[in-house]
């Protein structure tokens, strides 16, 4: 008998802050039973949630790069995953698709599409009830980081999740 051999899937989730790509992500974790890797969680429990300490940007890679490295270990032993960073850059999209295509694994984009207004409200309303695992992150700030968000381009191969 003929069995087929598990060829393992990486779910990378792509959206702007409050779009509600962890949600997604964890709803998704439990559907399909794939190792969740959700980079701000881990910063948070290592730095805490104060997006403007000295060395963000620095923690913050390594943290990425450490949960990335993880994750594709994971799926080097057959392991499904969902890498829910955010994926904000198009080059950052280019360069995890390059890495996972040379894996042989399967790669599958979601795009968490969230109007900025809807987000932002989001984002202020966790602000006031708080929870341990996000950001505090102002409107100000929201509004600074809107800049930096790539949308998913037409060429790029990703399923869409309107979020609004």
């Amino acid at each position: 008998m003929n069995k087929s051999k598990h060829i393992p899937t990486a779910h990378l989730i792509v959206g702007f802050i409050g779009s509600g790509k962890t949600t997604f992500a964890k709803k998704l974790e439990q559907e399909i039973g794939a190792l969740r890797f959700t980079k701000d969680e881990w910063f948070i429990r290592v730095f805490g949630n104060d997006p403007k300490i000295n060395n963000f940007k620095k923690y913050d890679n390594a943290i990425t790069n450490l949960a990335t490295d993880v994750a594709l270990y994971c799926l080097k032993s057959g392991k499904d995953v969902i890498i829910d960073d955010g994926f904000w850059f198009r080059k950052q999209r280019d360069e995890i698709r390059k890495r996972l295509n040379k894996l042989g694994v399967k790669v599958i984009f979601y795009y968490i599409k969230c109007p900025f207004e809807i987000a932002r409200n989001r984002v202020v309303s966790r602000n006031k009830s708080f929870t341990p695992d996000a950001f505090n992150i102002d409107n100000q700030m929201f509004d600074s980081y809107i800049e930096y968000f790539n949308d998913m381009g037409d060429d790029e191969n990703y399923v869409l999740i309107n979020n609004d």
